[in-house]
C-alpha cells in the first residue's frame, strides 16, 4: 500500500469514525428531548401512594421559579423544568394565588396546579 492510499484510508476511518460520534450524540439530544416533551405533556402524581399532606404558601409576588422551586423542596414535584414548562405552555401561567393550600405528593402535576391557580386558596 503507497503512502497516498494509507492517507486516504485513514482519513475515510477518521471521517466514519466523526460521523458515527455526530450519529450518537444527535440520538442522545432527540431521546432526551421526547423524555421531557412525555414529561411535559403527561399527567403523573410524584408518589401515588404517598398520604402525606403538605402545607404549601406562596407568597405575594412570589414569581414562577419561586414557587416552583418551593414545590420540588417540598417534594411535591420531581422535575423543576418539567414543571416550569408544563406552567408556560398551559392556562394556569400567571394565575397561581397567593395563599395556604394542603399539597400532597399523591396529587399529579395538574391537580396540583389547579389547586394552587383557584381564587378559594386560604389567605394568610
Amino acid at each position: 500500500m503507497t503512502d497516498k492510499n494509507m492517507k486516504n484510508a485513514l482519513r475515510m476511518v477518521l471521517q466514519l469514525l466523526i460521523n458515527i460520534v455526530i450519529l450518537l450524540l444527535l440520538l442522545q439530544v432527540f431521546t432526551w428531548a421526547y423524555n421531557f416533551s412525555y414529561k411535559v405533556f403527561t399527567d403523573n402524581a410524584l408518589n401515588p401512594n404517598s398520604t402525606k399532606e403538605v402545607e404549601f404558601v406562596i407568597q405575594p409576588d412570589s414569581s414562577t421559579i419561586e414557587i416552583v422551586d418551593d414545590l420540588v423542596e417540598q417534594g411535591l414535584v420531581a422535575d423543576k423544568y418539567v414543571m416550569i414548562a408544563k406552567i408556560y405552555l398551559s392556562s394556569y401561567h400567571g394565575k397561581m394565588m397567593p395563599g395556604i393550600y394542603v399539597l400532597s405528593p399523591s396529587m399529579s402535576e395538574d391537580e396540583i396546579l389547579k389547586e394552587i391557580s383557584r381564587t378559594g386558596g386560604e389567605e394568610e
